[in-house]
């Protein structure tokens, strides 16, 4: 398995599987499909970054996640406020802010001020933020088996239910960011395994069990709502991790370029999924909400500040 300073195949090519789900999960928002997408979908990604994470010390680190995270993350937040106006102007329509300084305010606040075409930008800050944290208790406790892990990441998720369970309000998606560090240090506690395969061996036999039970509850992080408490994450890990189990066995190609590809996708997909829904069906939302995302990839990869400011390049 490849180590430190060398991507993983398959793990791109989980990325690229969970960006396609989370775009079919924004195309058709009900029904069996969406649900049981809606389980594991965020939790995914989240376990995904912890797994990939590097041990760096904070002064290296920070920068870099700031770099490859909230710089892209203000570049597209900018863009596609001072756009939409013009969009929804030209189609009639009411722009998503009344006036520039409910704008300012949104985008001050973040996480949950920010609805319709930005409705997804509260993961990114998130991710930021648990990440640091993750990276600081690191530097105390350099093993995730550490039982002061152990004890904090127990604090952390009682914390997580506790504040989701009593507020749905989370400036910048920090709300998450509790239970965020829990799916990254148990990501990292995944990737400190020799040997991983009966691990994943069983959870996708787990995970085929609970879709033919199809007793799964969406989840959304994003206002604290983790359905039933404990459940439903242990079910979002299970199914997470029988997704990389099967994608590690066939990483294919198109799937690790979508995964390289899948923060552009990510800021990108759903404003063309809300700007094209009354025009297209939703046969033709998915690959639309696929195809320009990635085109604008390859588009902002041609220049130094497309590089820089909007994919997060760290040099």
């Amino acid at each position: 398995m490849k180590r430190a300073g060398q991507r993983l195949a398959w793990l791109d090519a989980a990325k690229g599987l969970g960006i396609i789900l989370v775009v079919i999960g924004h195309v058709w928002t009900r029904g069996p499909v969406r649900d049981a997408i809606y389980a594991f979908h965020m939790p995914l990604f989240f376990l995904l970054a912890g797994y990939a994470a590097q041990p760096r010390s904070p002064r290296e680190a920070v920068p870099r996640l700031w770099a490859s995270l909230m710089i892209p993350y203000f570049a597209f937040l900018i863009v596609l406020m001072a756009v939409d106006p013009l969009i929804e102007l030209a189609r009639g329509h009411r722009p998503m802010f009344g006036s520039i300084e409910a704008a300012l305010q949104a985008a001050a606040l973040g996480g949950t001020e920010l609805r319709g075409p930005l409705t997804i930008f509260w993961f990114v800050p998130c991710l930021f933020f648990a990440r640091v944290a993750q990276i600081v208790l690191a530097g105390f406790w350099p093993n995730p088996r550490d039982a002061r892990w152990v004890a904090a990441m127990a604090a952390a998720l009682a914390l997580g239910l506790w504040v989701g369970a009593r507020s749905d309000f989370s400036p910048l998606g920090l709300l998450s960011v509790p239970v965020a560090l829990v799916l990254l240090w148990l990501g990292a506690l995944w990737r400190s395994l020799s040997r991983d395969g009966l691990l994943l061996a069983l959870t996708v036999v787990a995970a085929g069990a609970l879709l033919l039970w199809q007793r799964l509850v969406p989840l959304n992080m994003k206002v604290g709502d983790y359905g039933t408490p404990g459940w439903s994450l242990a079910v979002a890990v299970i199914l997470s991790l029988a997704l990389c189990g099967v994608v590690r066995v066939a990483p294919l190609r198109p799937l690790r370029a979508l995964g390289r590809m899948s923060l552009v996708i990510m800021f990108l997909h759903v404003p063309i999924i809300h700007y094209l829904a009354p025009y297209a069906s939703k046969a033709m939302l998915l690959p639309l909400a696929t195809v320009i995302p990635v085109a604008a990839f390859f588009a902002l990869g041609r220049t130094w500040w497309g590089r820089r400011w909007f994919l997060g390049n760290v040099a």
